[in-house]
């Protein structure tokens, strides 16, 4: 019944590879989270190999590792994939080396489709497939060049269906409003999607280390979680991005994670089990127990704050499966500790 996992050592120690989303999770916003250069640091130690997969198709992997480098967070361009790499790989197992592709993209998407033995043409007439991803410089003769060479039957590899993309302005409209534009040209989507939550990235981050134990961390239900759980692998969902603990507690099944924590530093640290202690209305946590009391969740105990959302969203998830009960409903807080606690 248990969907969050336990961990009695730090949880790195538990798997060989780390699939890490960047923003939200190593950065927010171009500043980099405080543990994460620490946490980064101590991955060699515990056996734990990372790689940095990311949606953003804008930049090279050696772009990204210089980057992250200038965080203090120690990197290097063949620990990153970016969804660039998997739309190359992609539409090299379609047409094979030499095929001709419309590059729809930046420069290192461009870079990647040569590195695969591809050949870029700027002829949509010409190409056998088209590599298309974000980038500000899009124009409306680039969607309609890709939409001519898709019509001709060129393969259509996009980089993801992300609809906005993370700005000190808010969101911003990302790759999938692009592809919606083709699309809107064309009746249907792409052939191909390499980003997170399709499977691409997964299979390609899994093959760096063939074998592997894996996790997965990110802060986006929907795409980084969601994708874990259709590609078999564990997860970690962090709270310094999207999401927050009150918001967990009303995930669909699909969007679960494996386990919970603040930040990307929860790889080094253990993490409790939530123990139905034989009950199936109520979980114990580190000193907390939430309650099924008529419809109701009730929380009650001390301890890490943590852990009191670990029994909350465990409970409330195993009671929106199995009774009906609605997780939009705030849980009651019980004594002095958890009314503190549900009012931040």
């Amino acid at each position: 019944m248990t969907r969050l996992k336990g961990a009695a050592e730090a949880l790195a120690s538990a798997y060989d590879l780390a699939l890490l989303d960047l923003d939200g999770v190593v950065y927010l916003l171009h500043e980099p989270i405080p543990e994460a250069a620490a946490t980064l640091a101590a991955l060699p130690g515990l056996d734990c190999d990372p790689v940095f997969v990311t949606n953003n198709a804008s930049r090279s992997p050696e772009t990204v590792a210089e980057s992250l480098r200038g965080m203090d967070i120690p990197a290097e361009a063949d620990q990153v994939l970016t969804s660039a790499q998997v739309v190359a790989s992609g539409i090299l197992d379609r047409i094979g080396k030499g095929g001709k592709v419309l590059v729809t993209g930046s420069d290192a998407l461009r870079t990647a489709v040569v590195e695969a033995g591809l050949v870029p043409v700027e002829d949509p007439k010409a190409a056998g497939a088209v590599a298309f991803g974000y980038t500000p410089q899009t124009t409306w003769r680039s969607l309609a060049d890709t939409t001519i060479a898709v019509r001709g039957g060129a393969y259509w590899a996009a980089a993801n269906l992300d609809a906005t993309l993370p700005t000190p302005d808010g969101p911003l409209p990302g790759m999938g409003a692009l592809v919606g534009a083709v699309q809107t040209a064309l009746g249907h989507g792409p052939d191909f999607v390499a980003g997170k939550p399709e499977q691409p990235i997964y299979r390609l981050a899994m093959a760096r280390k063939p074998g592997a134990r894996a996790i997965m961390v990110g802060d986006r239900p929907d795409s980084d979680i969601a994708g874990a759980n259709r590609a078999g692998l564990d997860s970690l969902l962090v709270f310094t991005g999207v999401v927050s603990p009150r918001l967990a507690l009303r995930l669909p099944p699909e969007e679960r994670p494996t386990y919970l924590g603040w930040s990307l530093a929860a790889l080094t640290e253990p993490h409790p089990e939530p123990d139905w202690n034989d009950a199936v209305d109520r979980i114990e946590c580190g000193g907390w127990t939430a309650a099924l009391d008529g419809g109701v969740i009730r929380l009650s105990g001390s301890g890490g704050e943590l852990d009191a959302w670990r029994a909350l969203c465990e409970l409330s998830w195993a009671a929106a499966d199995m009774t009906g009960y609605d997780p939009t409903r705030a849980p009651v807080p019980v004594g002095e500790a958890a009314d503190k606690l549900l009012a931040d």
